[in-house]
């Protein structure tokens, strides 16, 4: 009798997933992770392919803002100390309120930080950019990276203030930003997306979203690959890049290491970090077995916090997450 009814069961629950699936209205993920989106869009079903990166193409005679919304410009003297006063670092909502929960990024130890040039530099490091946006009336700054020629990944609240909030406005995009330079444009968002772990609950392992943009410039900058795996990562050489705002506003900073510790939604690293870095690429260093899985340079998490410990952490690329970014990336 007891196997008869867990048979029966069993039958309605995936009775059940087939019919939302043919709806539309629910994909069928593993780790339960529903997409939602600004505008309120379906996705197409999701696909568990991952991410290859591209190292972008600047076209001989075509300028470096060709495939951007906004043109290129330069802020200095009393323009760039308005740009870096306006917008400050965001915190997760209850990292500012302390507890016991998930902490804001921290420096871990001797601040190991290194400073790097992106338009100099060239790719992977002008597909990271300096974020804004404005959340509750106020502007802040996060940092993204290129997963598509018109979308950028992030952590889930620099996209939407969580558990219940609102999603961010004003939302703008500059590509290898440095220090009041924005060599490649900006450009503006035209739809938001998260998962409604993190909309409607704010849990911190589903703390990610994604920015589908106003251009390509994905084009011109390159962007990164991906892959999701069950295994553990511990070990795994890693750097974390992005826009600690404790740094002169506006300058990308690097730092490296190794994952200390991996669990089935987030991976922890000592590597230094500040808030404004949430949403920054945690690259893998050296590509070794995984170029199976993703082909050039390529993300393993998405940097969000730190944690007791200390270490500093980011939500794992697994599958979900992986079909996720794929569906979002491959939306009209």
């Amino acid at each position: 009798m007891e196997v008869r009814t867990m048979r029966a069961r069993r039958s309605a629950r995936w009775a059940a997933v087939a019919l939302l699936s043919a709806a539309g209205a629910v994909q069928a993920q593993a780790d339960v992770q529903r997409t939602v989106s600004s505008d309120g869009s379906v996705l197409a079903a999701l696909s568990a392919d991952t991410g290859a990166s591209f190292a972008g193409a600047l076209r001989e005679g075509a300028a470096p803002d060709a495939k951007a919304e906004f043109p290129a410009f330069t802020l200095s003297g009393a323009a760039l100390a308005d740009f870096r006063s306006r917008y400050q670092p965001k915190l997760p909502p209850y990292a500012r309120a302390g507890g016991d929960r998930a902490q804001p990024e921290a420096v871990v130890g001797p601040d190991r930080r290194f400073r790097l040039y992106p338009r100099e530099s060239g790719f992977p490091y002008r597909a990271i950019g300096f974020l804004t946006f404005t959340q509750g009336g106020f502007e802040f700054s996060c940092t993204a990276f290129l997963i598509s020629k018109d979308t950028v990944a992030t952590a889930g609240h620099c996209v939407h203030e969580g558990a219940g909030g609102s999603w961010s406005r004003d939302v703008k995009f500059y590509p290898a930003f440095n220090n009041g330079l924005a060599p490649f444009g900006s450009c503006g968002a035209r739809r938001l997306y998260a998962v409604a772990k993190w909309t409607e609950e704010g849990r911190e392992d589903f703390d990610y979203g994604a920015i589908k943009l106003n251009c390509s410039i994905g084009e011109t900058t390159g962007w990164f690959g991906y892959y999701a795996t069950a295994d553990s990562q511990t070990g795994l050489a890693v750097l974390v890049v992005g826009y600690p705002g404790d740094k002169p506003k506006g300058t990308m900073w690097g730092g490296a290491g190794n994952i200390l510790s991996t669990e089935q939604r987030k991976m922890h690293y000592g590597i230094d970090t500040a808030g404004g870095q949430s949403g920054a690429p945690v690259i893998e260093a050296d590509r070794g077995a995984s170029k199976a899985n993703c082909f050039g340079t390529c993300v393993v998490a998405i940097h969000a916090y730190a944690d007791f410990g200390p270490t500093n952490s980011g939500t794992r690329i697994n599958q979900s997450v992986a079909a996720n970014l794929t569906a979002w990336k491959n939306a009209p």
